[in-house]
């Protein structure tokens, strides 16, 4: 018994075309998103060690709140890219 519908080599190696291309460009995405959160994982502990070295309380404060707050995102971004 054959297939309802029968496709040609022409319209498979359409279908591959596509699906390659695709995945060509979700594996690039992924590596952009990847390279930019790590670049904010260091930014992020960059402004925590600056919080570090202030003469203000309230300026290490602020450092520290947003060093922690870019820090978690960027984790967020590798969980949500690689194991979620």
């Amino acid at each position: 018994m054959s297939p309802s519908s029968e496709l040609t080599e022409r319209e498979v190696r359409s279908i591959v075309r596509e699906e390659i291309a695709g995945t060509a460009r979700s594996l690039l995405g992924t590596v952009v998103w990847t390279v930019l959160s790590l670049f904010a994982v260091l930014v992020g502990l960059q402004l925590v060690q600056l919080a570090l070295y202030t003469a203000s309380v309230a300026v290490a404060i602020g450092f520290a709140l947003v060093g922690t707050v870019v820090l978690g995102a960027s984790l967020y971004l590798l969980y949500l890219l690689h194991w979620g």
